[in-house]
């Protein structure tokens, strides 16, 4: 059974939820078994994979580094620069709990709803407050405590407009926008046990002014650290070459970057790069930094972005399209392909539903021509247990029972969606082409309105409503003709630029009424 989003959209919670009893009670009570088949794993989790692997390979332990790092580590780290650094984080926040005060007037605003006792309910209050109860145990707590239903409870805490006025407040703890700032307290607390080669692979984030094709606020990041006394930038390039090589970069290069950030020693930050891309970073510690931790061993370290490094591989510019295929992705459809993403949305679910549906495009069909003020009964007998009739009317003057759009057909053609008449005559542009190339969808613009009213009709007579009036006016897109088009199919459609045309004047109209 599908959702009507429509239909629910704007409604609270607490007022949908008898509509959800009741709709529930329609939901076949029988087993499906949805373990079968091999599930696909994302592109970014089979490289996490594969990087794991590597380290692990060469004799890398790994670690969890920690996501909140507190702002003064990130002095400690960087000196003078931290405030600059700083500038690309993210500082974490949280809301004030309210002292919240009960008056006799509010108690009796209480009372209206449920006969509590008030002392319980103070000292809910208190205790949510104090964080004794967290918040998303306060409605449950309150009915335990108070013997209250869900509903009732939900009223209530809706009394209290100190709930909707709470306010973030930010602290001094900030989300890692680096490894680096992860790794030196890790390192801290594991040198008793150098030499060590520890490596992660995380979530970094980072204050961006704009997320594009090389802009992400969050992205991974594969990170490693030698610590030992003895080892030197020489070391740690030729670890870098190995590990680079198992990831199938080939050949690498070092370029010494000209400005050193002030977490490395001077003279010792490089850029990896394999052909003209750069992959990675690397250098040694700065002793001042490892100082303020008071590590003794020399610390050299290896970073690389994770998406970067898909982007290499599968050839995509768009950093946005490796990571969230679903929202920035475009797959290339056939005309045959794209035909298949088109589809009707609302359906009507039952028997009685087609029936109408049928009945409805019938009289359309047969009637769409004849002058309007007019009425044509399309339905008449029982709907759902219920006796019903429907309608085809148009009201106004001067027109005809359906608009000039209604009946146009649906042809993809060279990754294009148009929605055409059957005499294109009148057409400014030529659309033979498309007539005798395109692939002819299996409905139209009627087809997909009718099935809507119908299913619209289901709805009518399962909430009790006993007349009205469903109408379809002007379309300027397919959601407006109930034309459902999937997301990947519409980003290709824009990607290359092509027409998706289904609009016009529709102007189709039923009226119903349950006796």
């Amino acid at each position: 059974m599908k959702l009507n989003p429509r239909r629910i959209k704007g409604q609270s919670h607490r007022d949908y939820r008898k509509t959800w009893l009741d709709t529930a009670k329609e939901i076949p009570d029988s087993f499906k078994d949805y373990s079968a088949g091999q599930g696909k794993p994302h592109v970014m989790h089979e490289l996490v994979a594969t990087v794991r692997a590597v380290f692990l390979g060469l004799g890398f332990d790994e670690v969890e580094n920690q996501v909140f790092i507190p702002e003064e580590e990130v002095y400690k780290q960087y000196g003078p620069e931290a405030p600059v650094i700083l500038d690309r984080c993210f500082y974490l926040g949280g809301l004030t709990r309210p002292d919240i005060g009960l008056s006799q007037e509010k108690l009796g605003e209480v009372a209206t709803v449920a006969e509590i006792d008030p002392e319980k309910l103070k000292q809910i209050f208190r205790q949510y407050r104090g964080g004794k109860i967290e918040g998303d145990d306060v409605i449950e707590t309150m009915v335990k405590w108070l013997k209250l239903t869900t509903d009732e409870a939900s009223k209530i805490l809706d009394m209290f407009p100190e709930f909707r006025t709470i306010t973030p407040v930010c602290g001094k703890t900030t989300l890692r926008s680096h490894m680096t700032a992860a790794w030196f307290p890790t390192l801290q607390a594991m040198q008793d046990e150098v030499p060590m080669k520890l490596f992660s692979v995380g979530l970094r984030f980072r204050r961006e002014q704009k997320v594009d094709s090389s802009h992400l606020r969050a992205h991974y990041g594969g990170s490693c650290v030698i610590m030992d006394e003895d080892i030197g930038l020489k070391s740690g390039m030729k670890m870098t070459e190995k590990i680079l090589n198992a990831l199938e970069f080939g050949d690498v290069r070092f370029e010494k970057k000209k400005a050193t950030s002030n977490y490395y020693a001077p003279d010792t930050e490089y850029e990896v790069y394999s052909g003209d891309l750069e992959v990675a970073d690397i250098g040694m510690y700065s002793p001042v930094a490892l100082a303020e931790y008071d590590i003794e061993y020399n610390v050299f370290n290896l970073g690389f972005g994770m998406e970067r490094i898909l982007m290499v591989k599968s050839k995509i510019g768009d950093v946005r399209q490796v990571l969230y295929p679903q929202f920035y992705g475009v797959r290339h459809y056939s005309d045959a392909e794209l035909a298949k993403e088109i589809r009707i949305d609302r359906k009507p679910a039952t028997e009685d539903g087609l029936r109408l549906q049928a009945a409805l495009k019938k009289t359309f069909q047969e009637k769409g021509g004849i002058p309007s003020p007019c009425s044509f009964k399309a339905y008449d007998g029982q709907f759902l247990g219920k006796k019903i009739q429907v309608n085809a009317v148009e009201k106004e003057m001067g027109t005809t029972l359906l608009g000039p759009a209604a009946l146009n057909d649906i042809y993809v053609f060279e990754s294009g969606v148009y929605g055409l008449p059957k005499d294109t005559s009148k057409l400014k542009k030529d659309v033979s082409g498309v007539i005798a190339k395109g692939l002819q969808l299996d409905f139209g613009f009627l087809d997909a309105v009718v099935a809507a009213m119908a299913a619209e009709i289901e709805d009518v007579a399962k909430d009790g409503r006993t007349e009205g009036l469903i109408q379809y006016k002007m379309a300027k897109g397919p959601g407006d003709l109930n034309v459902k088009i999937t997301g990947k199919a519409r980003r290709f459609i824009e990607s290359r630029n092509k027409p998706l045309s289904m609009k016009g004047p529709v102007f189709t109209a039923v009226e119903y009424k349950f006796t």
